[in-house]
């Protein structure tokens, strides 16, 4: 059973601030966040009263007990599931790259290190592997990864925060700065190797600082060279 999961949350840009608040109240203290658009037409728009799509990708960590109860509140607390609020999805890690990385990712919520290090689910041919870098060193991380066998990976520049002023430096890295966020899709038997490169060539403890995780994937299209790996098995 996986025993931590990623709330994704996609919000109003107008809303961003009020929601960082209500997770940080919740003891959610690091997150990410990210600019986006939404793709609903201009008849759309008008139909439901709405005047933009300007919304704001937010990711941040829960355990797995908390998920539900966390969710609930962003029905009962936000209103999330009125129309034009946003949508929350819950989606299950994999793997951590690190305890460091662990303690950054879930602040001051409560968890057991030995149950959520390890959230193996074999059932899964493929993951993606995320690491959070600060920003420019987004080459650092995908020439470690490579060295383990990785092939290309997609950059996406986000925005660190922090619910406390403690927590906005943990072990030196400024947690409310701007981030590369790199998504690497892996073959599974390679996922562990590059989540080790990176750790050891780019991870928390180099200038990179990289925070990283990976989430289950189950099957892909458009990646000829994983696919053909694991059909090679």
């Amino acid at each position: 059973m996986n025993k931590l999961s990623l709330l994704t949350l996609i919000v109003t840009r107008e809303s961003t601030e009020e929601w960082e608040n209500f997770l940080q109240e919740k003891k959610i203290s690091t997150l990410f966040s990210f600019p986006c658009s939404g793709t609903a037409s201009i008849k759309l728009l008008s139909q439901l009263g709405l005047e933009n799509t300007e919304k704001t990708l937010i990711f941040c960590t829960v355990p797995h007990e908390r998920r539900k109860r966390l969710l609930s509140r962003c029905v009962m607390d936000m209103g999330i599931n009125l129309p034009g609020k946003g949508i929350a999805l819950l989606v299950p890690y994999e793997s951590v790259g690190g305890l460091t990385s662990l303690n950054i990712l879930l602040g001051s919520q409560k968890f057991d290190p030995n149950e959520v290090m390890e959230m193996e689910n074999t059932n899964f041919p493929y993951a993606l592997v995320i690491a959070v870098a600060e920003s420019g060193f987004s080459d650092e991380v995908m020439d470690a990864a490579r060295s383990a066998g990785a092939g290309g990976g997609t950059v996406i520049h986000a925005k660190g925060t922090a619910g406390d002023q403690e927590r906005r430096k943990f072990l030196g890295v400024n947690l409310a700065t701007e981030k590369d966020m790199v998504l690497i899709v892996v073959n599974q038997k390679n996922r562990k190797e590059v989540m080790q490169a990176i750790m050891d060539k780019a991870g928390i403890k180099s200038p990179a600082h990289t925070i990283l995780f990976s989430l289950p994937v189950e099957d892909v299209a458009g990646l000829k060279s994983i696919v053909d790996e694991t059909e090679d098995e």
